[in-house]
């Protein structure tokens, strides 16, 4: 290794000439170009001014060099490489401040002399002037000569013009921009490591040193240099292994984008082989892209699936044939049976408006420790071949157990969310080795997954949910609220309850049907006192048709709507018969009127209960 100073220009030569390049292992930058008081994050303008008061990088900047061709590969420095590269590009990106004062000067010229789109165009075209230009400009004819459309600007009006105020203007920032009198890309001095005669396997090595107690480097930044040099692996299935290289192609694209060193390209050399990082990055991508539910693979935080390759298989020294197979076999197979839970939850074939956009958010939401959770439970169970149909059902459990504490929102309720939470065995965990721990133990016992929510408490959490709704609606009437002319918007809960009446009850082909929200009692009722008309057991999703042609009439309309019960028939066991419906509301008078309250509560516990008790039963049976 050896120790050199180059001034500025010599670095923006090199990289000008292609001689410095970004090796594969190399993050990308990260800076911010302003500072940011929210986030903590260094940025490009203060490193600029550092520059410019210390007149040296002082930290150095590594490079291996190739001793023959001179050309270099960065190690570390990226960031400060483009910060540099950038403020010489355009000084004015750093430091917008003084491109207001040219701007001011700009604004103040006559509109009868400089029209407000050539204004425009002006103050554009002085944004964008290299440090080169701006500390060279005298006078603004002189420099218009190197461009026609800015030299027939000037000589067609802004000769005219008075531009004394812009060259003043551009004097006092060309003091700013200058050492004294000198141009600072001559100036400032960058401190370089050089390591001679290394090779690409060992500058990732030497760059995993430099940053592997470096708390802003991110785990899967170091895993790329940690898994360099694992390519001894063979991926069986060739059309995956197609699909894959393109996902780690597009990575990498992705990866360059916005720097300013020359990058690396993956395959672009045809003897190049993936390697263990290069897989699991373009794996879990092919994933995201088959799968919704599994996210792109990102540099925040250790991603999915190099979670699961650590829990399965104790960490990343041993990536071989067997093993890799293996997992791309565990992940699909996973990924296909969490597909088959979504669908079998939340089936597409029930009207999408009414149940499914709302409800599949509730997967669309889950956490990146919740996937972890259950992935490695469904992988133990696979391994353990248990019948699908029983994998299905335990997450099915957790998930849906999961989903409705999601409804106990709001500081009033913490005491009863601790409590229901006590058996959501993917809720909220600190991360790190916990969450590591629990999905080790998931997938030697996956039934840990769902084994401790028992049908009582789906049981005592609905009742609660509903009950909390109720109670809602009674306070905000105590509070003198006059009755809600809006339908509430359905929870989550209540959709599940409806949801599964309908799957375990209606046919399929009535579930291919355009559903609605029906009130027994009509919404639009009358009446004494304090009463929920948007309660729970008040609610039945029937056909729209239906529910559009009986408005608010009497319940026996629908025996004129459905006169051979190929609808109502199913689900008799919720719609009351004529003389209880007349017991709760009479219809002499529009709207109706509802006259007994205790009857209408009676009738909506009777139906929350059956609601209850089937969704149990279709987890439990």
């Amino acid at each position: 290794m050896k120790n050199e100073q180059w001034l500025i220009i010599d670095l923006l030569n090199k990289i000008t000439d292609g001689r410095i390049s970004k090796p594969k292992f190399q993050r990308k930058k990260k800076w911010t170009v302003l500072p940011n008081k929210k986030k903590n994050i260094p940025n490009e303008k203060d490193y600029i001014n550092f520059l410019y008061k210390v007149g040296n990088s002082v930290h150095a900047i590594t490079f291996g060099e190739d001793a023959v061709n001179k050309r270099h590969q960065n190690v570390d420095g990226n960031n400060r490489i483009n910060a540099i590269c950038h403020f010489y590009k355009t000084p004015f990106d750093i430091f917008p401040e003084y491109m207001e004062k040219i701007k001011v000067e700009i604004l103040k010229i006559d509109k009868s002399l400089l029209t407000k789109e050539e204004k425009d165009k002006l103050i554009v075209y002085f944004k964008n002037m290299d440090y080169h230009s701006i500390i060279r400009l005298t006078t603004l004819k002189k420099y218009f000569k190197s461009s026609n459309e800015l030299n027939t600007l000037y000589e067609n009006t802004l000769k005219n013009c008075n531009t004394e105020g812009i060259i003043e203007a551009f004097n006092e920032i060309q003091d700013k921009l200058r050492i004294g009198d000198s141009d600072a890309r001559s100036s400032i001095k960058i401190n370089v490591n050089l390591f001679e005669g290394y090779n690409t396997t060992e500058l990732c090595k030497t760059f995993e040193d430099i940053n592997k107690y470096n708390t802003k480097l991110t785990e899967v930044e170091l895993l790329a240099c940690r898994l360099y040099e694992i390519t001894d692996f063979v991926i069986n299935d060739k059309s995956l292994e197609a699909s894959i290289n393109k996902e780690i192609s597009n990575y990498y694209q992705k990866k360059n984008e916005g720097e300013i060193l020359q990058c690396y390209e993956y395959g672009c050399n045809s003897e190049e082989k993936m390697n263990a990082f290069d897989f699991i990055i373009g794996f879990q991508n092919y994933c995201h892209s088959t799968y919704t539910i599994v996210e792109k693979s990102d540099a925040v935080g250790l991603s999915l699936f190099f979670k699961l390759y650590k829990a399965l298989y104790g960490g990343f020294e041993s990536f071989n044939t067997e093993k890799i197979n293996d997992f791309i076999k565990y992940i699909k197979k996973a990924c296909n049976i969490f597909q088959s839970i979504r669908n079998k939850i939340f089936t597409s074939k029930i009207d999408e408006k009414l149940f499914n956009a709302n409800c599949q958010k509730k997967f669309i939401n889950l956490k990146k420790n919740n996937i972890y959770l259950l992935f490695a439970s469904i992988i133990g169970y696979i391994k353990k071949k248990v019948d699908e149909k029983n994998i299905i059902n335990s997450i099915e459990k957790c998930l849906l157990y999961h989903f409705l504490t999601g409804d106990l929102t709001g500081k009033e309720l913490k005491d009863e969310r601790d409590k229901f939470k006590l058996n959501d065995s993917i809720r909220f965990f600190p991360g790190g080795s916990y969450i590591d721990n629990m999905s080790r133990k998931l997938l030697k016992n996956p039934q840990l997954i769902s084994e401790e929510i028992k049908a009582s408490d789906f049981k005592q959490l609905l009742i609660f949910l509903i009950s909390n709704s109720v109670n809602v609606i009674n306070r905000k009437l105590e509070n003198g609220n006059k009755k809600n002319n809006k339908r509430r918007a359905r929870k989550f809960f209540e959709k599940c309850l409806y949801f599964y009446y309908y799957k375990e009850k209606i046919p399929t082909n009535l579930l291919e049907k355009k559903f609605s929200i029906e009130h027994i009692c009509p919404f639009s009722s009358t009446w004494e006192n304090q009463l929920d008309i948007d309660r729970t057991g008040n609610i039945i999703p029937i056909i729209a048709k239906l529910n559009n042609r009986r408005s608010n009439k009497h319940i026996s309309t629908y025996n004129t709507l459905d006169p051979d019960g190929n609808f109502f028939r199913f689900i008799k066991d919720i719609i009351p018969d004529k003389d209880t419906y007349n017991s709760i509301v009479h219809h002499e008078q529009r709207p109706p009127n509802i006259i007994n309250n205790k009857e209408y509560d009676d009738l909506c516990i009777k139906n929350e209960n059956i609601y209850i008790d089937n969704f149990i039963n279709c987890l439990y049976k």
